[in-house]
């Protein structure tokens, strides 16, 4: 196992409120096997780009431990971390935001190699070349800047720089959320060709279900800071279990008018994170919440295999 989480927490305190602090991950368990693409699924404000920045340490976590390759990365120190920061990379979610305005692609591709101090100039400049052709961009282009380029392209380039040092795990935080259609397409078919090259691990961090259901081989469903589901892609897309997950999946549109399923609505509001229900976080919203689930969190129950939910209709 190349990484593996455990009862993972975040809680950002509130300025002006004494003991009050707004809870983003709040206990996150799970397990990213060498080659696969877990991924990560929820609501916006669930929390599931804290857990992507806790991984590669932007945040520090309020609890928990990241186990990377047997080591707990949370543990170390920042000149410590420096040759761990080698193995895991991000590609963010804006294309353009993420990318330095002042940067030419050359530049900006090889400063991870000289931050590194990684083979002589000749041999990094070489290597933004290589990089460049890799993900499809037109290597006439390394004396440009972000804003010449496409959405499509500047994510490219993410997606180079974030292979320059040959990292075996990458963190996709909703990588392709803000592209047209069928750039979209495009960035994903690259991405399974360079995990195919490069023997990548992913974390795809998505709202989007289809994508999810495309990438990847097992999935974990967010909601107010917890994992409340998680098994393989057969498990959450034609086996599910939870009511939140069912809700999420009612509402993907299809062209199949005689099997479609009809659309579950969710009663109120998400609720604050800051101010979280008591017992299981969805019972506010769930049609079929019993009393336990006001006065008790749920466990997570193993129903077959990986597959994994946190319920009281499974307890």
């Amino acid at each position: 196992m190349i990484l593996e989480i455990r009862d993972l927490k975040k809680h950002f305190p509130i300025k002006g409120k004494k003991n009050m602090s707004v809870k983003a991950v709040d206990g996150v368990n799970f397990g990213i096997e060498h080659g696969e693409t877990f991924g990560l699924v929820g609501e916006s404000g669930c929390g599931k780009s804290t857990v992507a920045r806790l991984i590669i340490r932007l945040y520090k976590e309020t609890g928990g431990e990241i186990i990377l390759n047997g080591t707990d990365i949370t543990k170390m120190k920042k000149s410590e971390m420096k040759k761990f920061r080698r193995d895991i990379q991000m590609v963010f979610q804006d294309p353009y935001a993420s990318l330095n305005p002042r940067m030419t692609v050359e530049r900006t591709i090889i400063d991870p190699l000289n931050i590194h101090g990684i083979g002589t100039l000749e041999e990094r400049k070489s290597k933004v070349l290589e990089l460049m052709e890799v993900v499809g961009l037109d290597k006439r282009y390394a004396k440009r800047y972000p804003h010449e380029f496409s959405g499509g392209q500047r994510q490219r380039i993410g997606i180079a720089r974030a292979l320059a040092l040959n990292p075996e795990f990458v963190i996709l935080d909703e990588a392709v959320s803000a592209l047209d259609v069928s750039i979209q397409a495009q960035i994903i078919n690259l991405l399974q060709e360079l995990q195919d090259r490069y023997k990548l691990t992913y974390l795809f961090i998505s709202h989007d279900l289809s994508v999810i259901e495309y990438m990847c081989s097992t999935i974990g469903v967010m909601y107010l800071g917890k994992i409340v589901e998680m098994g393989t892609k057969d498990d959450i897309f034609i086996n599910q279990k939870h009511p939140y997950t069912q809700a999420l999946l009612s509402a993907i549109p299809t062209m199949d008018i005689e099997n479609k399923k009809k659309a579950i609505i969710l009663k109120g509001d998400l609720p604050s994170p800051s101010n979280p229900p008591s017992g299981c976080a969805f019972h506010t919203r769930c049609g079929k919440a019993m009393e336990v689930c006001s006065l008790e969190s749920p466990p997570a129950v193993t129903i077959d295999g990986a597959h994994k939910v946190s319920c009281h209709l499974y307890g």
